[in-house]
């Protein structure tokens, strides 16, 4: 046992400062897809709501396609084929420039389209949840629209959302693993470094097993934390 733990020390003689440089970047990269993703899930609820049959159609296509894709197909699409296309559409424009992608950037673009096609979902079934008497309600009171969204109807609507959205942050925890096939030096990637050096792969799996189970520890008390801030919020409280 003794053995198995200087493998996880620091230094020449262990792979600790490897795991947690991946744990650096799977968490980077995390964080970098959030906002994104829920930025974008508001913007495809949204458009889902609109008069507009374009925008309409368009929004109900974009969930569809990447609720459907596995993660992983949409992630290569982006690393392999994503680069050609937006270098074709620039030289359109501009001759000669070549825009690179890196791999991290690619990550992050596929996690964003497939968690915000689902975010749009928790989004839309929040704001239904809300219903249309709070809206009615704030505009008999002369509430401009903008006002009733960000005053009345987001705060309903975000505590509504919360539980749906702390199971999509940790399906995209999860997720990251997979940018390891991009050649991204993440947890996973490293940890399999470990296992080809060491020929330990029931030590190294371990390890991380552990450490995705911590990570969704600690999101979940996050959680717990938020829900709890929102509540007293709504009823007025500190």
């Amino acid at each position: 046992m003794t053995e198995l733990l200087a493998l996880l020390t620091f230094g020449d003689g262990g792979w600790g400062d490897e795991l947690l440089r991946g744990l650096v970047t799977t968490l980077m990269l995390a964080f970098v897809t959030a906002p994104f993703a829920l930025i974008l899930s508001f913007l495809i609820a949204w458009a889902k709501n609109s008069r507009n049959m374009v925008l309409r159609r368009f929004a109900y296509g974009y969930t569809t396609v990447f609720r459907s894709l596995p993660e992983v197909l949409t992630l290569l699409i982006i690393y392999y084929q994503f680069q050609a296309l937006l270098n074709f559409v620039v030289g359109v424009f501009v001759p000669g420039v070549i825009i690179p992608l890196n791999a991290f950037a690619a990550g992050v673009i596929a996690l964003t389209l497939v968690f915000s096609a689902l975010g749009s979902e928790v989004v839309r079934s929040a704001y239904q949840a809300v219903g249309k008497g709070q809206a009615e309600a704030g505009a008999a009171l002369g509430l401009r629209r903008r006002l009733i969204f960000f005053k009345v109807i987001l705060p309903q609507m975000w505590s509504h959302s919360i539980p749906a959205f702390g199971n999509l942050w940790l399906i995209l925890l999860k997720d990251t693993s997979l940018v390891s096939i991009i050649a991204i030096n993440d947890l996973v990637r490293y940890s399999n470094m470990a296992i080809a050096t060491t020929k330990e792969p029931f030590f190294f799996y371990s390890v991380i097993a552990g450490i995705f189970v911590a990570l969704a520890y600690l999101s979940g008390l996050v959680q717990m934390r938020i829900e709890r801030r929102t509540n007293l919020n709504l009823l007025g409280g500190r």
